[in-house]
């Protein structure tokens, strides 16, 4: 009976080491898929929005022009996060984080960029064609979700990161450089009955003095839209880009290697970028924008994978 109670006693702790190895392992590998999806959605949305930038042709920052057209998107589906804040540029600022007391970082990413120009008819009969520049604006921007990705306390709502594109707006300038009347109205006309695109953007103006009415015969209202909604086109917008894949924006924390703020220095109980922050300097036509983007996955109780990855762009503002 001795002999037989040392052996089962051999053997509860041989399989208690067995136990330890298998947890040890399957958490190992838990923790190996939550950093693999962390980082290839990471990585991917990172040099989405690299190719966005360096591809745009003006930059709203955190200035009144660029406030204001925040003001006029419509993100009632997917509202701002609290707090949320475009980037203050300053063409003299070095391409490094804030300084303490003088922030320049935000997480909101505001500019107008290209869409497919078009070819507009200006004489029918002749089948003379006018090319024409469209324009969308897109803003990447943090909101909070209805769902819990992580659920180790404490369980907070995941934080995704939207990137929102307008409807496609006419570039008023190239419009009204058309000088023959017949041709412009006709151009007018075939944008808005064949391309949809009844409105025209004077790029840059601030946004009560921007957009103009474009009619069905031909015709271009001499006073701007106000107030002026910038509505979202349902067809190109591709929504929260992290929690349908299972990831989430990282929230801030101090002294996390990971998860901390790498360009704002602020008190996170005063501001906290939570996973996407942007920082623009440079004069115009030579800015560039330095984006840093923090994911995080689920593994399971306890196992959570994080990715942070920072690029700069050298966008093509006006």
């Amino acid at each position: 009976m001795f002999e037989l109670a040392i052996m089962m006693g051999i053997l509860s702790i041989m399989a208690l080491i067995v136990q330890a190895t298998i947890d040890g392992a399957t958490r190992a590998e838990r923790r190996v898929r939550a950093v693999r999806t962390a980082t290839e959605r990471s990585e991917r949305l990172t040099y989405e929005l690299l190719a966005a930038v360096n591809g745009s042709r003006i930059l709203l920052t955190g200035d009144g022009v660029g406030a204001g057209y925040l003001g006029a998107l419509e993100l009632d589906a997917r509202p701002l996060l609290t707090g949320a804040r475009l980037p203050r540029t300053d063409a003299l600022a070095a391409l490094a984080p804030d300084e303490v007391g003088d922030p320049h970082t935000g997480n909101i990413l505001l500019f107008a960029r290209e869409s497919d120009a078009v070819e507009a008819v200006a004489d029918a009969p002749t089948a003379q064609l006018r090319h024409i520049d469209l324009y969308r604006i897109v803003c990447c921007y943090p909101t909070e979700t209805d769902r819990k990705l992580i659920l180790d306390a404490p369980v907070q709502p995941a934080r995704d990161l939207v990137v929102w594109r307008s409807v496609r707006y006419a570039n008023l300038t190239q419009l009204q450089d058309i000088e023959d009347d017949d041709e412009r109205r006709s151009v007018v006309a075939d944008l808005v009955g064949r391309f949809g695109c009844d409105l025209a953007w004077d790029v840059g103006a601030p946004v009560d003095e921007a957009f103009f009415r474009l009619g069905s015969l031909g015709t271009i209202e001499s006073t701007p839209v106000v107030p002026m909604s910038i509505e979202e086109d349902p067809d190109a917008g591709e929504g929260g880009r992290l929690v349908h894949a299972h990831t989430q924006l990282a929230p801030t924390k101090a002294g996390d290697p990971y998860r901390r703020a790498r360009l704002s220095p602020d008190d996170p109980a005063v501001w906290k970028p939570d996973g996407f922050e942007v920082k623009v300097t440079g004069l115009s036509g030579t800015r560039k924008v330095w984006m840093h983007l923090v994911v995080e996955s689920p593994g399971g109780k306890g196992v959570v994978g994080v990715q942070s990855n920072t690029v700069i762009a050298h966008p093509r503002d006006l």
